[in-house]
C-alpha cells in the first residue's frame, strides 16, 4: 500500500436478529487523509439513495418569500461595494452579478448570483450557465488582491439547495478573502509543508502520480486540472477532489484553466443528478505566496439520508470532527469516470 493510502481495518461483532441471532460482523476502515492526516470512518453498507423529492413545492414556497437575488429586487435590495474596491459597486459578467455578502464570512466577502432565474435544476448547471458566476468570483478575488496586497487566503464556495445549508434557492456562489486561513486551509498548508520537510518534494505531484498509478479512485484530467475520488471522503457519500496542477493562488488561474474546471464540475454534477442526489457543497481553496500549496477543490454530495428527513451530519462530524461515509469511494469511481468522460 502506498504511503499516502494509510488505513486501519476493524470490525464490530453482534448477534444479528436478521440471522436468527447468530454471530455477525460489520467490517469498516479508519482512513487517514493523505494531506491533512485527519481520520474518518469508511463503511461498505447496502445503502440506497432515497427517491428525490419533487423540488416544485420547495421552489414555490421559496418564491413566496422575499428573494433579494431576483431581478425585481436585486438593484434596490442588495448592497454595493465601496467604489475604490469595485468600480460601480457591483461586478457584472454576462448574466451573473457579484455583490457584497451581508453575512461577512471574511474581511472581503462577495456573493456571485449565477443568473436571473430563481431556480436552476442540476441538469441546467451546464458550463455555459456557471461560467459567468465563476468568472465574476475570480475577478473579485483579483480586485481584492489589487486593493489589499496583504490578503493571502481566498476561496470560492457553493451551497446548492437547502440540503447543503443554503438559505436561498436562487443559485449563488460565495467568495471569501482575508488574512487568516480557515481550519481546512490551515491543515492543508501544514500538510504540504510537512510533506516537503520530510521528503524534499511537493506533495501534490507525488500524490497525483500515486492516485493515477493506483487507478482505484482516479477519474481523469481536463487540461491542467486533475480529478479523483477523495481517499477520505468528507461527507455521507463519497466526494470528489480536483487539483489545479500548476498554481497556488486563484489569481494565477487562466480563463482556459477555469473553463477546464467548470467543465469537469458540470460532469460531477451530472453524476450527482443521475444518482438522485439533490444537493452539494463545493469549495475552491487558494493561498497566495505558499510555494508548496496548490489550488484545489472539493465537491461533496449532500442529501437527507432517509425519508424522515434527517440530516447527513451527526455528532460524529459536528462535535468529533470525524467524517463517516457509507460507501467506499472506490465503489463509485467507475460510474463517476463514465460521466466525467462523456460528452454533455
Amino acid at each position: 500500500m502506498h504511503q499516502f493510502f494509510k488505513k486501519i481495518r476493524s470490525k464490530t461483532s453482534f448477534l444479528s436478529p436478521f440471522k436468527d441471532f447468530a454471530l455477525d460482523e460489520i467490517p469498516f476502515e479508519i482512513r487517514y487523509d493523505p494531506l491533512t492526516s485527519e481520520t474518518g470512518r469508511i463503511y461498505d453498507l447496502p445503502y440506497q439513495v432515497p427517491d428525490r423529492a419533487d423540488p416544485r413545492e420547495l421552489v414555490q414556497r421559496s418564491q413566496e418569500l422575499f428573494c433579494p437575488f431576483c431581478p425585481d429586487s436585486l438593484s434596490q435590495s442588495t448592497p454595493l461595494f465601496p467604489e475604490d474596491l469595485v468600480k460601480g459597486g457591483r461586478i457584472r459578467v454576462g448574466r451573473a452579478t457579484l455583490i457584497p455578502n451581508l453575512i461577512p464570512f471574511d474581511t472581503y466577502a462577495g456573493v456571485a448570483i449565477m443568473a436571473p432565474e430563481h431556480y436552476l435544476a442540476m441538469a441546467e448547471l451546464t458550463p455555459e450557465t456557471m461560467r459567468d458566476a465563476f468568472s465574476a468570483a475570480l475577478l473579485f478575488i483579483r480586485e481584492v488582491a489589487r486593493f489589499d496586497p496583504e490578503v493571502r487566503y481566498s476561496s470560492i464556495n457553493w451551497n446548492y439547495m437547502p440540503q447543503s445549508g443554503s438559505s436561498l434557492v436562487h443559485p449563488h456562489l460565495q467568495v471569501n478573502c482575508g488574512y487568516l486561513p480557515t481550519n481546512h486551509q490551515r491543515l492543508q498548508i501544514e500538510g504540504c509543508t510537512r510533506y516537503y520537510r520530510d521528503h524534499g518534494k511537493d506533495f501534490w505531484q507525488e500524490y497525483m502520480d500515486a492516485e493515477q498509478e493506483s487507478g482505484e479512485r482516479f477519474i481523469g484530467q481536463r487540461g491542467a486540472t486533475f480529478w479523483t475520488m477523495s481517499y477520505l471522503p468528507q461527507v455521507f457519500l463519497p466526494d470528489v477532489w480536483c487539483i489545479f496542477k500548476e498554481h497556488n493562488c486563484l489569481t494565477q488561474i487562466s480563463e482556459e484553466e477555469l473553463r477546464d474546471f467548470i467543465h469537469g464540475l458540470s460532469r460531477i454534477i451530472a453524476y450527482f443528478d443521475h444518482e438522485r442526489i439533490p444537493s452539494f457543497n463545493a469549495a475552491i481553496f487558494s493561498i497566495k505566496d505558499e510555494e508548496h500549496f496548490r489550488v484545489n477543490a472539493r465537491i461533496c454530495p449532500r442529501l437527507l439520508p432517509r425519508p424522515i428527513g434527517n440530516s447527513d451530519r451527526t455528532y460524529l462530524q459536528v462535535l468529533h470532527k470525524e467524517s463517516s461515509t457509507v460507501w467506499p469511494p472506490e465503489s463509485c469511481t467507475q460510474r463517476v469516470r463514465e460521466f466525467f468522460n462523456a460528452q454533455p
